[in-house]
């Protein structure tokens, strides 16, 4: 069974592992996908034209309209907290009872920068660790807590437990008591799967 979550930047994979690729491939085994990019979908569905979309099989609580479908299997396994997607963009999303309460949408930190440079190149600033209870008194301090400290703010707003995963999210843990998980999503991917088990699906 492959697991294939189509981002905006990458086609993210899980066979034995999760590895990144630019280029999908055909596969010999049976895959399940999520997409939030049609253009990627197109290509994969072109090689694997088998694929089943796990988007049109989900069972979650959420009143929020058009909740995308990467955010939803990220937060499929999470029955309490605050789950944090940081990948191009950052997505901040709270779980009560196993019901999706609502949820954010920030830059990604490297839209942040991108955006600094776009204003001058001196702002051009080393995304790194810093003390975010210490008003900054230099320039590149300034810069980081204007956005990685704007987004950890928002994030501590909320009661945790934090749960962190994509590409910036193991450094945005790195600041709160939380928890980074890389294959969150696939994780989701997986519960879904499960919970269709006995679907047609399973057995093509």
């Amino acid at each position: 069974m492959i697991l294939v979550d189509i981002g905006n930047t990458h086609f993210h994979i899980k066979d034995k592992k999760v590895y990144d690729l630019k280029k999908i491939k055909k596969f010999n085994e049976k895959v399940f996908y999520i997409s939030v990019n049609k253009k990627k979908e197109k290509k994969l569905l072109e090689l694997n034209p088998n694929a089943v979309n796990l988007k049109n099989y989900i069972n979650f609580k959420t009143e929020y309209k058009n909740l995308g479908i990467d955010r939803i299997m990220a937060c499929k396994t999470v029955k309490n907290g605050v789950v944090i997607d940081a990948g191009s963009a950052v997505t901040i999303d709270v779980m009560q009872n196993g019901v999706h309460k609502g949820g954010i949408i920030m830059p990604g930190i490297f839209a942040f920068k991108e955006a600094f440079v776009k204003i001058s190149k001196v702002l051009d600033v080393e995304i790194k660790k810093f003390d975010l209870d210490k008003l900054p008194q230099n320039t590149n301090k300034a810069l980081l807590y204007g956005s990685v400290g704007a987004v950890l703010k928002i994030i501590k707003s909320f009661k945790g437990p934090y749960y962190f995963t994509g590409g910036d999210g193991e450094f945005l843990c790195s600041f709160v008591n939380g928890i980074y998980i890389k294959d969150l999503v696939f994780r989701g991917m997986e519960k879904t799967i499960k919970e269709n088990y006995d679907n047609s699906f399973t057995k093509r």
